[in-house]
Formats: C-alpha cells, sequence, structure tokens
C-alpha cells in the first residue's frame, strides 16, 4: 500500500494526477474522511485500494497497513506558509479555521505565520516520523528531478509530465517577493520545518545523482 500525504501548498495537487494516472480506480483519495490515526477504520477504506492519498496525518494508516511505503512533497518552508497564506486570500474557504481568522481579522502575513497551525505545518503533517520512514519525498521547487527519482525509486515506467495545478496565477517569478525580515521572521518559527526540508532536498540531490550516473 502506497500512503501518499499531501502537505498542502507542496505540489501535492499535481502530485494526485500522477498517481491517478499510475494507479486508475486503485487509488483512494482521502480528504476529509481520515486526518488522524484515531479515526482510522479497516471499513473506511475502499477495498481493492492499493495507494491513498491526501491530507492525513503521515501515521494516521500505520495501525492498518503495517506495511505500507510512504511518500509525500515538501517545499521550503517559508515558500510554503508565503503560498497558504495568498492562497487562503485568493481562495477563502470559511470551513477552514486558519483561513477564516486570516479573513476576520485582517491578518496580515507575519501574524498569520504566528498562528500555532501554520508554525512546522510539513512535520506536523509528518507525525514528525525522521525522514528515512520515507521511501520518496520529492521536492517541489524540484518537480521535474523528483519524478525522474519517483519512477525509478518506485518502480513506475516514465509518467507523462503534467503542469503543476493550483498555482497561484498572479505570481510571475520563481519565489514570492517578500523583505528580508519576513523571511527570517517565517524560518525561525518553523525551524524544525527548515531542517526537515534541508535533509530532503540533501538525499534527493544524492539519489538523483546516482540516478544520473547509472544512465551515463
Amino acid at each position: 500500500m502506497i500512503i501518499s500525504i499531501h502537505i498542502p501548498k507542496c505540489a501535492g495537487t499535481s502530485f494526485r494526477q500522477i498517481l491517478d494516472s499510475a494507479y486508475g480506480d486503485r487509488i483512494w483519495h482521502n480528504y476529509g474522511v481520515i486526518f488522524s490515526r484515531e479515526q482510522a477504520r479497516p471499513g473506511l477504506v475502499p477495498p481493492g485500494a492499493r495507494a491513498i492519498h491526501g491530507h492525513f496525518i503521515a501515521d494516521s494508516f500505520d495501525d492498518l497497513f503495517p506495511g505500507r511505503r510512504l511518500i509525500t512533497w515538501v517545499r521550503h518552508p517559508v515558500e510554503r506558509l508565503v503560498s497558504n497564506y495568498h492562497h487562503f486570500l485568493r481562495s477563502p474557504d470559511m470551513r477552514d479555521d486558519c483561513c477564516r481568522i486570516v479573513h476576520e481579522r485582517g491578518l496580515g502575513l507575519r501574524e498569520f505565520a504566528d498562528l500555532d497551525w501554520m508554525r512546522n505545518m510539513a512535520t506536523r503533517y509528518l507525525a514528525n516520523k525522521p525522514l528515512r520512514d520515507f521511501e520518496f519525498v520529492g521536492i517541489a521547487e524540484r518537480f521535474g528531478d523528483s519524478m525522474d527519482v519517483f519512477c525509478r525509486e518506485l518502480g513506475f515506467r516514465s509518467i507523462p509530465r503534467v503542469p503543476q495545478e493550483n498555482a497561484n496565477p498572479d505570481r510571475l517569478t520563481a519565489r514570492y517577493a517578500i523583505s528580508e525580515a519576513d523571511f527570517a521572521h517565517i524560518a525561525e518559527r518553523n525551524s524544525v520545518d527548515m531542517d526537515w526540508y534541508g535533509q530532503a532536498a540533501q538525499r534527493l540531490s544524492l539519489e538523483w545523482q546516482q540516478g544520473a550516473s547509472r544512465i551515463a
């Protein structure tokens, strides 16, 4: 069983299309059914599912599928948070507590970064599991390289590229333009995510280089 954790604003929507092409009707999109380990029940997972993808904590299916293979994508924590903030401004969903607070209180970027749920969101979703527990970790900023590693490490043939979905249409540069002070403020409040992301990026570079050397 492939367990794919979709951390918000980390290329999970684009990756969902890739998993759909690979698994077809054998993938279950788990958005809003099971979010935590306590909610997991065998009868909730559709029979025949070979992959689960969605917004949920990484240990949610540890008891149901002890031999599961964990995969996920991460993004630079500052970029992830800024993207999340602009997404809430652009596409309000008042069912989301943080989004509602942004609009009700008129929060600025730094105030948004100070919300408890926004601090170290990635490692929270990953249940504070170490990098070694994940068979594949993609880096959103290196989508193409990550897909090369994904196909090789998980035994898939080359999968057609798909456009990156759910991107901010108003952003014209690769990174959000924020001040050095705002960057430092957000990075300090996401120090655990920063460390995890750094480890994941370093591992991806090594995996990609090993694959490239084998091809050469």
